[in-house]
């Protein structure tokens, strides 16, 4: 004859952050005494295992039960909670000055713990940081929050910052002291190259550096160009590996 009892839900422990897509791991505290388990972890599944972990794929509260046999039959069950995934979002504002970046939380969710990875080795634990970026290029950014229940949601997404602020779209080599040059500044940490070509492809001036690249209106051959419409491409050598070439039209006139 096999003896079914009926024991108290105490006995069951259950490790784990309750929140969806994280492990409960569910142990019997008598299980040394039982041969075979059954666990039923009220969404469908179940398990044979004698510790066994299960995830949760959605929020709400579970009621899990367990049947341990040997010469006798064990029940028990056991009720959980589990916790939806805090939702998040931010936005990035670019427009400061300096590659200087302000970033924003968008969503109403509040007392989260918040950690901002910027791409670039920078972190913060401020809800709304600001982050200035020595380099253009593209960066992952990455905000990871945590809520009053333990659980955690991540977000990533991808942000470029220019090579320069401000690049001029004219100017005036005819030595009259106003605006007189073709000038571009790098940024702290970079070096970038700067070409100019005119309009049938030939290539007027190229200069790399690491402060300001100056072009002065002269070709190769140290003759002024003439008045018109040229096409400058800016890349980045140092500084970052994953920024795409800076280009656009540049006039000459006098």
């Amino acid at each position: 004859m096999v003896l079914t009892l009926s024991a108290s839900a105490q006995d069951i422990t259950i490790s784990g952050k309750p929140c969806v897509g994280s492990n409960q791991t569910f142990e019997y505290a008598l299980a040394n005494r039982y041969d075979s388990f059954e666990w039923n972890f009220g969404d469908g599944t179940t398990s044979t295992d004698k510790k066994p972990s299960h995830k949760y794929n959605a929020a709400g509260t579970y009621t899990v039960k367990l049947t341990a046999i040997k010469n006798d039959t064990v029940n028990e069950s056991i009720s959980i909670t589990i916790n939806k995934l805090p939702a998040i979002a931010f936005s990035a504002d670019t427009s400061g000055q300096g590659k200087m970046v302000s970033f924003k939380i968008t969503t109403t969710a509040s007392s989260l713990k918040n950690t901002w990875k910027f791409g670039d080795g920078g972190t913060s634990n401020d809800d709304n940081p600001t982050h200035k970026y020595g380099a253009p290029g593209s960066y992952t950014v990455s905000l990871t929050s945590e809520d009053k229940n333990g659980c955690v949601s991540t977000i990533d997404s991808t942000l470029t910052i220019s090579a320069s602020n401000k690049v001029p779209n004219v100017f005036t080599p005819n030595g009259d002291g106003q605006n007189d040059y073709f000038m571009i500044s790098c940024n702290e940490g970079s070096r970038l190259k700067l070409e100019i070509f005119n309009r049938w492809g030939y290539k007027m001036f190229s200069r790399s550096g690491t402060e300001n690249i100056v072009w002065d209106g002269y070709n190769p051959q140290g003759t002024l160009v003439s008045p018109g419409t040229y096409f400058y491409v800016i890349t980045v050598e140092e500084g970052t590996t994953n920024y795409d070439p800076l280009n656009g039209y540049i006039t000459v006139y006098y």
